[in-house]
């Protein structure tokens, strides 16, 4: 039998958290915002000792903020991606464990994509705009001899932690690096009380969440499915988790209008252009922050039809909402979907 649903807590971006209500014998929380990988990050620790909580949601904000400056930007010049991407990498240059475990995942997911997403597509993202939000339309010159950049089969990952790939070509995390810092925090969560002072943590870094623990005890989190029609706090149904990670990938997210043309920041780089599709967002559970980002970007990119293996694969569920208003969601995620909008129409329910 289903566990009896009681919370939302709140997040101000593509997954919306909201809490429900509170109870005589909650226990204490601390909840922490900051700004890290252009978004705003939220922890929210729960617990008996609030001076342990508020210690824990700090070290969570702090270890995200270093992961972003010093390992994953592809802008910041402090970043051992930004270094990696501006060095002489065509004949091989050694990384931490941390970055080359992020290459090497990232690389082995968009295998699956059919050329559609790749970790080397920094070249498109840049001439787009999408790294630094400075949007632009590139002229189809530009956009054909960048997309020719794009193929991860000229990147080379050694057993020896060395990184290899063309000399034009640009390495981009930024596809995963949400996903990658919710993964941090659930380390960083683990070191640092959880299961003594800390009980129960959610955590959200843009479009991508991690629960972990309870919010209280035999509760389990609900976590909200943003609506992509409304604002950045209106959501449309709910999903009832345990230890999770999720994450969204939507056409709201960056956007921008010339000529009366919108253009998001889901580019094909099969075709060098933002991906034309009846979807609107995804939004993917999967055993790993990483997982649960990149696969939200593939599905959206494959569509529904073409993502259902590589989620099996990946022992992954998603939620498909489509622009006229219509959701699917996958078997594994019927028992916890619930919509909450009636604009809506559930068609597999």
């Amino acid at each position: 039998m289903q566990r009896k649903r009681w919370w939302i807590l709140p997040v101000a971006v593509l997954l919306f958290l909201g809490l429900l209500c509170a109870c005589a014998r909650a226990p204490k929380t601390a909840t922490k915002n900051a700004v890290s990988m252009g978004s705003v990050v939220t922890v929210k620790a729960y617990g008996e000792k609030e001076e342990s909580l508020q210690t824990a949601a700090d070290a969570v904000l702090s270890e995200i903020a270093v992961l972003d400056e010093n390992v994953l930007s592809k802008t910041l010049s402090s970043s051992e991606l930004y270094k990696l991407n501006h060095e002489n990498h065509t004949s091989g240059v050694k990384v931490s464990a941390e970055l080359f475990d992020a290459l090497y995942e990232t690389k082995s997911i968009y295998v699956y994509s059919g050329g559609k997403a790749a970790l080397a597509s920094g070249a498109l993202t840049s001439l787009w705009g999408m790294d630094t939000d400075e949007f632009r339309v590139p002229a189809t010159e530009e956009i054909e001899r960048a997309r020719a950049l794009c193929k991860d089969d000229t990147v080379t990952l050694s057993d020896d932690g060395t990184v290899s790939f063309g000399a034009e070509q640009q390495l981009n995390l930024g596809s995963v690096g949400k996903g990658i810092a919710c993964d941090k925090a659930v380390e960083v969560l683990r070191a640092n009380g959880f299961g003594q002072s800390v009980t129960g943590a959610v955590v959200s870094v843009g479009g991508s969440v991690a629960t972990l623990g309870e919010p209280e005890e035999g509760k389990q989190w609900t976590v909200g499915v943003r609506n992509p029609f409304g604002t950045a706090n209106d959501y449309f149904a709910t999903l009832s988790v345990d230890d999770a990670f999720l994450s969204t990938s939507g056409t709201y997210e960056k956007q921008f209008t010339v000529n009366g043309k919108t253009y998001h920041h889901l580019l094909d780089l099969t075709t060098g252009y933002p991906a034309e599709t009846t979807l609107c967002s995804v939004t993917v559970l999967a055993e790993t922050g990483l997982q649960s980002d990149a696969l939200s970007t593939l599905c959206f990119l494959l569509g529904e039809e073409a993502s259902r293996e590589v989620l099996e694969l990946y022992n992954a569920e998603a939620v498909f909402v489509y622009q006229d208003k219509t959701v699917h969601v996958t078997d594994g995620l019927q028992a916890a979907f619930r919509l909450t909008d009636d604009s809506f129409q559930w068609v597999n329910a």
